[in-house]
């Protein structure tokens, strides 16, 4: 055995570990649940690696850095197969997928925020603008019938819904509904929606025209004064305008910016056309 030893055909466990790149406190650990066992123990406890072994640990490292368990990986290295390697990767990649949704959607909120603080120092509450905007992605929420006594029950229930299709909580909340039941002060049916990004994967996604848009701003949360919709229809009939879309009411100041409810702050903005 020692000339094996003095050949250099096996390798103590301190240098086994430098090559490798792993402790010499993991590679214990690794042979005592044996998912890397040495090729040989001497009767003194000493451990001994086969430089062959070093093709073991490329695997289970490769396995590590996709987050792996130590147990589906101790399963594989006893069953080392390309059909087993497929499976474990495959479901592996399902993982890293939705945990790259996450932080993606994580990135795409922190952004949001940041672009709207400076905005709100300079908007002007009641003032109506006409601007061409580009398209813009939505996650919808289901359809509510409109009866201010469930508010509170549709949002949580948009809440449960965002949870199932993954998308996380913390997006400037909005609301989506016919103009012309606002014009009637009758709303019938709304949905809750997100801004959300174009790289945003794993959910279904609406998308807000690009156009020109009639925008106006009021301090309140989600618009909750109606008032507002009449200075708007005002402003479109004064300009000749018309409209041909719904209505979108986000947003831009809320109870993260501020927990202040009189510096809340929502955008409106309707898709209207030149008329002849």
């Amino acid at each position: 055995m020692s000339d094996f030893i003095s050949s250099k055909k096996y390798l103590s466990i301190g240098a086994f570990s430098k090559l490798a790149g792993i402790s010499r406190k993991n590679l214990i650990y690794y042979d005592d649940v044996g998912i890397l066992k040495p090729a040989f123990v001497k009767e003194n406890g000493y451990r001994y690696y086969s430089c062959s072994q070093l093709d073991e640990v490329s695997i289970i490292l490769a396995l590590k850095d996709l987050d792996v368990p130590l147990k589906k990986i101790k399963s594989y290295m006893e069953n080392v197969s390309p059909d087993n390697l497929i499976h474990l990767i495959a479901a592996q990649k399902k993982k890293i997928l939705e945990e790259l949704n996450r932080l993606n959607q994580m990135n795409y909120i922190i952004e949001q925020r940041i672009n709207n603080a400076p905005v709100i120092s300079n908007i002007n509450c009641g003032e109506i603008l006409l601007e061409y905007c580009e398209e813009e992605v939505l996650f919808l929420g289901p359809e509510y019938l409109h009866n201010p006594n469930n508010f509170e029950d549709d949002f949580i229930s948009f809440l449960d819904y965002c949870e199932s299709k993954k998308v996380l909580y913390g997006y400037p909340l909005g609301v989506y509904t016919n103009h012309d039941s606002l014009l009637t002060d009758n709303i019938r049916n709304y949905r809750y929606f997100y801004k959300v990004s174009t790289d945003t994967d794993l959910i279904e996604k609406t998308i807000k025209p690009k156009g020109l848009y009639v925008i106006t701003y009021d301090n309140s949360y989600l618009a909750e004064d109606m008032k507002i919709f009449d200075k708007v229809n005002k402003f479109i009939e004064k300009n000749h305008l018309g409209i041909c879309g719904d209505v979108y009411i986000e947003n831009i100041s809320d109870e993260v910016i501020t927990k202040n409810p009189e510096k809340y702050l929502s955008k409106i903005s309707m898709k209207v056309e030149k008329m002849d």
